[in-house]
């Protein structure tokens, strides 16, 4: 789903659409009249649109209304096609899902937190959702008019001195959206909607995959955690479904944290970005297969239909739940080693505005799930003690140069290609403070020395904006990150920054030696730092020790 595109996901019901030997119903093609789109009618209520369908949540609010105002004003619209069950008699919207959910939402006055989409959410819809609801229905009623006026004004006339008001009411009497049908089974209906959409523009390869996949865990699992378990349940006929459902809100908000908008009144940075876009959802689409050990070619139809010289195994699909399941709880797992809270002892709760935020203040997916990848890594080779020692100048390191991680996303390009490189970057710095080097000139050098960074201090074209007197959204971003992260506080056993949502309570003062539970002997720490503060603390003395008698060769010489 883009950021800044409104969600109309739930205006026409998702129902499942297995091949099947059901057949079109023969006859004449259903009417889309305006007034039966409203949710209180027959009509309306046996929309469908198969799982197989996109979410229907690609087009800005000025679009909708745009289209609402063509088709009032008898302007020229493609066709709709549709699928008339004959076992069901439900109509299923082949294509034009968001032409006729633009129409439901002006009618029924729901553009994503109206009475259908929050019952469909739980009355619970993202708070990214019901802000765009509030600018879509504005921008119609001044632009347009509500459905409930204008229907008001073809009846009473007399109640508008406008005649472009009059006449649009006499539309919504008149006015119906042009109808193609198809003939044939359930499997006929399937091949066509790939027909129509694999060559189109507004469709990408991912959706596309996502759509075939529907069945397989990961697409389940996708599905589960970039909705925090709400909207349509893909996984409703699974026997877990009510575990899948936690398990998923637990992973959102493992994931994102609290969601808001960067902007002066900002309280925090967002985890993870906005979950209400097309990169968290490719970006949780990468995550879930890169800790699940899912491969394209296991799971994408192009892969699998490609002749391959090694033997493949497919990802099958999920038929009772329980990979989807699995699944989930791997991505939990493994992912709060990262950015677990306060109640997982072993998390290292990296701070996001350090890791995963570039030099324009950009949130940068790749090097979120890289910062993820890195504190698996330390945790699988038993080095977290080894990172927590240096973890203050690492990280001080990232922050001084931002810069890298644009660079690396821009000489890489977009999704897991510049991964490997900002992981890789992690590793040979790690090492290098661990050996002892602090010269940012020299870690540089030696960074550039790997093939993979060798373009890290590329000049970077993203985002790039000429200077002008009001303040960009970049600017913005740019500034919040920057005073955020000066403000945080220090975690006192590790040094580095301790964002809030990872505090754990440590007494400064052992219990066992006496120390109290009150504000003085109290001290906000990393849930790592606070189980693992003696191994810490040992292991400190040593470093030490061996970086003193590599400044010093007098000391060198005696040891």
């Amino acid at each position: 789903m883009p950021t800044h595109q409104v969600n109309l996901d739930s205006l026409i019901r998702r129902e499942p659409f297995d091949s099947s030997s059901d057949a079109s119903v023969l006859g004449h093609d259903p009417l889309f009249k305006l007034d039966e789109l409203h949710r209180t009618k027959m009509y309306f209520r046996l929309l469908r649109k198969p799982d197989f369908q996109r979410e229907t949540a690609n087009w800005p609010p000025s679009m909708i209304v745009d289209f609402v105002r063509t088709f009032l004003d008898n302007g020229l619209i493609p066709s709709i096609i549709i699928w008339h069950s004959k076992a069901t008699n439900n109509v299923f919207v082949i294509d034009g899902s968001h032409r006729v959910s633009a129409l439901i939402a002006w009618v029924n006055d729901d553009y994503g937190n109206g009475e259908i989409s929050a019952s469909a959410w739980g009355h619970a819809v993202p708070p990214e959702q019901a802000r765009l609801h509030t600018v879509t229905k504005r921008l119609m009623d001044e632009t347009i008019g509500s459905y409930a006026q204008l229907y008001d004004f073809g009846l009473n006339p007399e109640k508008t001195n406008d005649p472009v008001k009059r006449l649009r009411g006499k539309a919504i009497a008149t006015m119906q959206l042009s109808i193609q049908k198809v003939e044939g089974d359930a499997t006929v209906a399937e091949e066509s909607f790939y027909k129509i959409n694999c060559n189109s523009v507004a469709i990408d390869d991912t959706e596309l995959d996502m759509i075939r996949a529907r069945r397989k865990p990961n697409a389940i699992a996708v599905r589960a955690l970039i909705s925090a378990g709400k909207g349509y349940k893909y996984w409703k006929q699974f026997p877990n479904a009510e575990d899948i459902e936690a398990k998923a809100a637990k992973g959102y908000d493992l994931l994102f944290g609290e969601t808001f908008d960067i902007g002066p009144q900002s309280p925090d940075l967002p985890r993870a970005g906005q979950p209400y876009s097309s990169e968290a959802f490719k970006m949780v689409l990468d995550l879930v297969n890169l800790f699940n050990g899912v491969t394209p070619a296991m799971w994408t139809h192009k892969a699998q239909t490609k002749k391959r010289a090694t033997v493949i195994t497919p990802l099958l699909d999920d038929t009772d739940g329980t990979a989807t399941l699995t699944f989930l709880e791997t991505v939990i797992d493994k992912a709060q080693i990262a950015v677990g809270g306060a109640d997982y002892s072993g998390s290292l709760g990296l701070d996001q505005g350090v890791y995963a935020y570039g030099s324009t203040g950009k949130m940068h997916p790749a090097a979120y799930l890289a910062s993820l990848r890195f504190a698996l890594q330390l945790s699988q080779d038993n080095r977290l003690v080894d990172f927590s020692l240096v973890r203050r100048d690492f990280e001080e390191f990232l922050v001084r140069h931002k810069l890298f991680i644009n660079t690396l996303g821009h000489s890489k390009g977009s999704r897991t290609r510049s991964l490997e490189s900002i992981l890789q970057m992690y590793r040979l710095l790690f090492n290098m403070m661990l050996d002892g080097e602090r010269s940012d000139e020299n870690i540089i050098l030696n960074l550039k020395k790997d093939p993979m960074l060798k373009d890290l201090t590329s000049p970077i074209i993203e985002e790039t904006e000429p200077v002008r007197k009001k303040f960009s959204r970049s600017a913005v971003r740019a500034k919040v990150v920057e005073q955020t992260l000066k403000e945080r506080a220090p975690c006192p056993v590790c040094g580095a920054r301790l964002p809030p949502y990872c505090r754990s309570k440590d007494h400064a003062k052992k219990l066992e030696d006496g120390g109290m539970g009150n504000v003085e002997n109290l001290d906000f720490t990393h849930p790592y730092c606070n189980s693992a503060k003696d191994a810490i603390i040992a292991r400190r003395e040593v470093l030490e020790s061996k970086l003193n008698a590599l400044s010093n060769p007098a000391i060198a010489t005696q040891q």
